[in-house]
């Protein structure tokens, strides 16, 4: 009788903690370094995880020897998650999380469209301003959770990431979804999730950080411990915060510089994202175009819209998209030298 209790009582006990946080199905759209990272820890905590990316090079390294991650303590570990193209995707999702790139977001969530269901919840964590209007062209206001991450993430080869310090998300239903799930499940995965009231100054504050670190790591040639270490360093986010404050009380948000600031002085520090470098570096190596239109460039076009000058988001905006050019031919001409 006493075995039979506790057999009982063990089932009893699975079941509770089985459905304390619901298990979903994710998908990731965007599987580069930041959504492989965050697939991984979602995957770790039971959820059903699928990855939707178009590197072919980057697919096939996961799909036959498994996702390599380097932690950074030292360790090295293989996960196995399913990577596929959009067009390659079938079945239903609980969530489809976005981390494909700003200017890739219209073509991704027209792909997978057939994947996409009433019951859908999409959360974006792209970085940039403008994701949600693009998203309301395609679901339900309803279906749409936007957020902002902290966690980093960089892609050294197909199939390989680093890891560096922890991050949390802010995330907040724009329709009138219920959000709660959503953050419990996420937090079952230790990602640290908050809801916000005002997701937009969110938005902002994180698109102000990411003005500052993306665009000088790349043309000072840092990571953002080095960046940190910069004279003058701190004077030009300043700088580039002014202005972006200045256009933010135009348009009705409220850009809080002093918070910026505070959160750039933890970031460059090692335990947090010191030893990362942001995407926009490593789009760069890699020869691709980046977001900086949708960063510096997308302050400097609100400014030319209301008639105010933003000479160091326009300057920054100019070299970035010069840097762009540069690499690529650099790039190109090594790709021709191998050829040969």
């Amino acid at each position: 009788m006493e075995e039979m209790r506790l057999a009982i009582s063990g089932i009893v006990n699975k079941y509770l903690i089985a459905h304390a946080s619901k298990i979903m199905k994710i998908a990731i759209a965007g599987f580069g370094a930041l959504g492989a990272r965050v697939g991984v820890m979602l995957q770790q905590a039971g959820h059903e995880v699928t990855g939707i990316d178009g590197w072919a090079a980057h697919i096939a390294a996961i799909s036959t020897d498994g996702l390599t991650v380097h932690q950074d303590d030292g360790v090295t570990k293989k996960y196995y998650i399913p990577v596929m193209t959009a067009k390659e995707i079938d079945g239903k999702f609980d969530l489809i999380i976005l981390l494909t790139k700003t200017p890739q977001l219209d073509t991704m969530l027209t792909d997978i469209k057939h994947i996409i269901t009433k019951n859908t919840k999409l959360l974006v964590l792209s970085n940039g301003l403008g994701n949600i209007e693009v998203m309301e062209k395609h679901v339900n206001r309803d279906q749409i959770l936007a957020g902002v991450t902290l966690w980093t993430s960089e892609l050294i080869n197909p199939g390989e990431i680093r890891v560096t310090g922890t991050g949390s998300i802010k995330l907040q239903a724009i329709g009138e979804a219920n959000a709660k799930p959503i953050v419990s499940a996420l937090n079952k995965a230790s990602l640290n999730v908050t809801l916000s009231q005002n997701v937009i100054e969110a938005i902002w504050h994180k698109a102000g950080i990411n003005s500052v670190l993306n665009p000088l790591t790349v043309l000072l040639d840092a990571n953002i411990a080095e960046f940190g270490m910069a004279g003058n360093g701190m004077d030009l986010s300043l700088n580039i915060l002014d202005e972006i404050k200045q256009i933010g009380e135009l348009e009705g948000i409220n850009v809080d510089v002093n918070a910026i600031m505070k959160d750039l002085a933890l970031l460059i520090r090692p335990e947090h994202a010191g030893n990362h470098y942001p995407s926009m570096y490593q789009d760069i190596k890699a020869g691709k175009h980046t977001e900086i239109d949708f960063l510096n460039g997308y302050f400097a076009k609100l400014g030319s819209e209301h008639g105010v000058p933003m000479p160091f988001n326009a300057l920054i905006t100019r070299l970035i998209h010069a840097k762009e050019d540069i690499e690529r031919t650099k790039l190109a001409k090594k790709q021709e030298t191998f050829e040969i």
